[in-house]
């Protein structure tokens, strides 16, 4: 087995093509992180004598003479690590750095279609997701509790509805801009939307948007290619009524995955302790808690030289 470096695409894009995938592994995202973020964007392909058995993305960036390498939680992209097509226990210890290199990824959810578990991981970090291979009626009964349910229903009677795709970038971004610049969290550049959104080959970007006549009471973006579905964005609306909006964009977001021929709907990181709102919301649609590893990994040169570089 060895680890090397792959910047031709079109051998990602087949393996892809011809396994279990995610998102956020496909070019079309990461080259346009690259772009915006001015990172060195390429593929880790493992190999089993020739034949590529796994990918993992990276993006490279530079500080001084120090490298970082990340892969998954760099700028919006949410998951990174390894997809194999066999079973494969990855020993970090492989990683191939040089001395001035450090790594970082939270890697997917260890559901067993990514045929990756690891060896050694600094935390282990927790999302739920939906099996979309059940039915609707089933999805509703045994994943979505009782008070959620009850909000859709509320939601309903008051009158909203959720529409997909019917606005413009530029909308959906003023209310996206003004809701983080409330929450003092970072924006990407509209310009990123707009890119993400024309490169659909692989992905596809789904904006779903909570009506009621005229007016807009919150918006959720999903993303999903032909395998998995993430839940990306939740943006709230200044000055609405809580009247189910939440729940019910949820629920349309994973009747609309289901449509689109993906085995899971992931609703993106849970933190019970930091998040406990956020983190009650999201388990009243699934009972389903996995595994997202962390992986870190320094180089001893890389600790000295971080180190040094500090008392100047």
């Amino acid at each position: 087995m060895k680890i090397k470096r792959i910047d031709k695409f079109d051998q990602v894009t087949n393996f892809l093509n011809n396994n279990f995938s995610s998102p956020t592994h496909w070019h079309e995202w990461n080259k346009i992180v690259s772009k915006y973020f001015n990172t060195d964007f390429f593929y880790w392909g493992y190999l089993k004598k020739s034949e590529l058995i796994g990918v993992c993305p990276i993006h490279k960036t530079q500080n001084g003479i120090l490298n970082n390498l990340y892969s998954g939680q760099f700028h919006f992209i949410p998951y990174g690590g390894w997809i194999f097509k066999e079973k494969i226990k990855f020993d970090v210890k492989k990683i191939p750095l040089k001395f001035n290199q450090a790594f970082n990824s939270f890697v997917l959810p260890t559901v067993g279609e990514y045929n990756a578990t690891y060896k050694q991981s600094d935390n282990e970090f927790s999302t739920l997701i939906i099996d979309l291979e059940k039915s609707e009626d089933e999805i509703w009964m045994s994943d979505v509790n009782s008070k959620r349910r009850n909000m859709i229903r509320k939601a309903k009677k008051n009158g909203l509805s959720v529409i997909i795709n019917n606005k413009s970038i530029d909308n959906f971004y003023s209310f996206y801009n003004r809701a983080n610049s409330k929450n003092k969290l970072e924006s990407l550049p509209v310009d990123f939307f707009r890119e993400l959104n024309d490169n659909k080959y692989n992905i596809n970007v789904n904006y779903l948007w909570a009506m009621k006549g005229n007016d807009i009471f919150g918006i959720t973006v999903v993303v999903n290619d032909k395998n998995y579905a993430l839940y990306w964005l939740g943006i709230g609306v200044e000055n609405t009524l809580n009247l189910g909006q939440g729940e019910l964009l949820q629920w349309e977001a994973i009747k609309i995955s289901k449509m689109n021929g993906c085995r899971y709907y992931d609703l993106c990181y849970i933190e019970k302790e930091r998040l406990p709102n956020i983190y009650e919301f999201k388990k009243g649609f699934s009972n389903t808690e996995i595994n997202v590893p962390l992986i870190n990994k320094k180089t001893f040169s890389y600790k000295i030289i971080n180190k040094i570089s500090k008392w100047f």
